[in-house]
């Protein structure tokens, strides 16, 4: 019977992980699939760049109402509502709808993938284990979206591959196939997810929900390093996107061998990295996660400039693909410690979730700019001028990090060294 309940349990946790992973991948169907998206719907890049702002913008509104969510209402109604209207605004979305339309769905998928999952699916897992369980349960729902989203990422463009080049059913096929997979997925979470309410008196309410400590928190100079470390990060990551393009335009790679590279710039790669960030700080001598992507930022800068010396006058497609490659190794790994950064720098645990919340509204305001100025620039601008301002835009990005995690390791090292263990904290952090 103990097994039994395990292993039901476990099951749970992968559902909870897989919906919660693949659940933002038709509103983020650009990553890899711009090119037919501009094809086949007849999007400009510049408007392909607004859809995706429009999902950014939204989402950064929602992120903190999603937490109530995730405290007031039942998580197996809230997961099964959310994923099975993802699926069908997805079935919307497979009639190649016009621009205005396609700008009401990523609206709607903000809906119902941030305001309605994001909170709830990351209680939900959390609910699944003790309170020693965290970290486990925790890094197996990292590594079990990974899978996820990997998965069905190859599955769809092994479909996507079979249609003829200027078949506009391939790019339909995709989306079909996302959206069946997400109502799959809404049914399950209805028979595995527990509804998982809180019970809390009014005195705890008030101290869950207090203005006070909103203004508290703002007043923390850690949460404006943490804020900025995610946001330089994020912008990088944003960037990687572009991934496919660019090996298209500057190095002449097919469509389908570009996409296949998108899939393991942002899938694989996102799978296996960002669990590796927390591996190295956890087994290894280098135990700090701010200094950990401090190094990363290092290596990033390195591989941005040489990327900016190449993108003029591009000639092995192998080294443009090991410098992307590279690159994604450092942004994947930064952003499975980022968030880590917040509880380094010591930050209360009673303001916590608001910490969180607030580094994520600031941390991930690239999803509204990015898009829309390289989409701009990629229409307006010859392709090497387009990525070579796009490479510039990271080159600054990854500078940020490196000024704020300097910042954050110095209060970290100032807070954890008054009483004379000034020689400790130096040393835990080399």
């Amino acid at each position: 019977m103990m097994e039994k309940s395990n292993f039901r349990r476990w099951l749970t946790l992968a559902i909870i992980s897989i919906s919660g992973g693949v659940s933002f991948d038709l509103a983020y169907l650009r990553y890899i699939y711009q090119i037919p998206m501009a094809k086949f719907m007849g999007f400009s890049n510049t408007e392909i760049g607004l859809i995706m702002s429009t999902f950014g913008i939204t989402a950064i509104i929602l992120y903190a109402p999603s937490g109530i969510i995730a405290d007031k209402f039942s998580h197996k109604k809230m997961m099964t509502f959310s994923m099975i209207a993802t699926g069908l605004l997805g079935l919307l979305m497979a009639v190649y709808p016009p621009f205005w339309i396609m700008i009401l769905i990523q609206v709607a998928f903000a809906v119902t993938t941030i305001l309605l999952l994001w909170s709830v699916s990351i209680k939900a897992a959390s609910l699944l284990g003790s309170h020693d369980e965290q970290g486990k349960i925790m890094g197996w729902m990292e590594g079990l979206r990974g899978v996820g989203v990997m998965a069905l990422a190859v599955f769809s463009m092994w479909v996507f591959s079979l249609f003829a080049p200027d078949n506009p059913s391939s790019l339909k096929a995709v989306i079909l196939i996302y959206s069946a997979v997400y109502i799959l997925l809404g049914l399950l979470c209805w028979f595995f997810v527990s509804d998982g309410y809180t019970q809390v008196n009014d005195e705890q309410a008030k101290e869950n929900f207090s203005l006070k400590d909103i203004t508290s928190v703002l007043k923390i100079s850690t949460t404006w390093y943490c804020s900025m470390i995610i946001f330089g990060v994020y912008t990088l990551y944003a960037i990687l996107s572009y991934s496919t393009n660019y090996l298209t335009e500057m190095y002449g790679m097919t469509l389908v061998a570009a996409s296949y590279m998108g899939i393991v710039i942002n899938k694989i790669f996102r799978a296996l990295c960002g669990p590796l960030g927390g591996i190295i700080t956890t087994y290894s001598r280098l135990k700090s996660p701010t200094r950990a992507i401090q190094l990363l930022a290092l290596v990033s800068v390195a591989t941005l400039a040489i990327l900016l010396i190449t993108n003029q006058h591009p000639q092995s497609v192998a080294v443009g693909i090991g410098l992307i490659l590279l690159l994604a190794f450092t942004c994947y790994a930064s952003r499975g410690l980022y968030f880590a950064c917040v509880g380094e720098a010591r930050t209360p645990k009673y303001i916590m979730g608001t910490t969180v919340g607030i580094c994520s509204v600031i941390g991930f305001l690239p999803d509204v700019f990015v898009y829309p100025l390289v989409g701009h620039w990629q229409d307006t601008l010859p392709a090497a001028d387009a990525y070579r301002n796009m490479w510039l835009m990271g080159i600054a990005a990854t500078a940020i990090v490196l000024i704020f995690t300097a910042l954050l390791i110095k209060n970290i090292r100032r807070s954890a060294a008054p009483a004379g263990t000034a020689e400790v904290a130096q040393q835990e952090f080399i």
